[in-house]
């Protein structure tokens, strides 16, 4: 009796190795492509210069400043903020999205940007139109 629960346990422990370290492909930027099909932003924020946030505050799913069935955000940046050079970020519903253009990098709000996220199942992509006033 005892050797079968040691076989059954054995058993059961290779294949519960098997299925967690499967394989998943990697995409052309060297990136693992997975099952995943979480694809919206939960967080934005905005910095100048100084690398300090210029947000009157920072939109988020919970706030609504960030719609994600109409995949855009609104947000507030303080007064005398120039937006023609900030650098934005964005949080993300899980760690294996893809966001382009990338962001990080000097933009210009002036008007909306728009940015893709992808899922990690590189299978469903959501334009997301990110729009910034400056407060008066």
């Amino acid at each position: 009796m005892k050797k079968y629960i040691l076989l059954a346990v054995l058993a059961a422990g290779i294949i519960t190795t098997a299925i967690s370290c499967r394989k998943y492909p990697i995409d052309d930027n060297g990136l693992l492509i997975t099952d995943n099909t979480t694809c919206y932003m939960s967080s934005f924020n905005l910095v100048g210069s100084d690398n300090q946030n210029v947000l009157v505050t920072p939109p988020t799913f919970a706030n609504g400043g960030i719609d994600t069935i109409k995949c855009t955000v609104t947000a507030v940046a303080k007064f005398g903020t120039v937006i023609t050079k900030v650098k934005p970020y964005c949080g993300l519903g899980v760690n294996d999205m893809l966001v382009s253009p990338f962001m990080g990098v000097w933009t210009d709000f002036t008007q909306p940007q728009t940015y893709t996220l992808t899922s990690g199942n590189r299978k469903i992509s959501k334009v997301y139109t990110i729009t910034i006033t400056v407060q008066k």
